[in-house]
């Protein structure tokens, strides 16, 4: 078993890779210092010396900045989703954007209802978190979440089948 990388041979990595790692690293992300500088904190609590650091740190860094990537697009879109939640909408009108289409339904629910959906959809709770949040049990969680759905899908079938247009093969 090879020991750790030690703190000089890391310093060398960090002055000649650095700025290489954080222009692969800025396809993908706004943050790209912060993944290359998560990369190396890592390659230095490796217990174990990968066999080519350099691969390694590039491996490192695409995977940090594909998930900062990610959290990003997430976040953008609770905040739009937040934003279209606090702001009253009319239902009906024609619906350019998805998005748009689904606050509009989410806002027909009440806050408990419209809560427990983002909660377990958006949030990846479990149900026990989710009860916490609540202040339910588990159980009442998962039926008022299943209610919530239902309502949801009321909500939704009809504006969905009258905005379907018939396209023939």
């Amino acid at each position: 078993m090879r020991s750790s990388i030690g703190a000089k041979a890391i310093g060398e990595l960090l002055s000649d890779h650095a700025s290489s790692l954080e222009l692969y690293a800025s396809q993908w992300t706004s943050i790209p210092e912060d993944c290359v500088q998560e990369a190396f904190i890592e390659l230095a609590t490796q217990t174990k010396k990968p066999d080519l650091p350099i691969a390694w740190l590039y491996r490192v860094v695409r995977n940090k900045s594909l998930n900062a990537s990610r959290s990003a697009r997430r976040r953008a879109n609770h905040e739009r989703l937040a934003a279209a939640l606090s702001s009253p909408m009319v239902f009906e009108k024609p619906w350019t954007d998805e998005r748009e289409f689904l606050a509009s339904a989410l806002s027909r629910l009440t806050s408990s209802e419209r809560e427990l959906i983002v909660l377990r959809i958006w949030s990846g709770l479990t149900w026990q978190q989710v009860a916490d949040l609540t202040e339910t049990s588990s159980s009442s969680a998962q039926r008022n979440y299943v209610a919530a759905l239902q309502k949801l899908k009321e909500i939704l079938e009809p504006s969905c089948q009258k905005n379907l247009k018939f396209r023939p093969t």
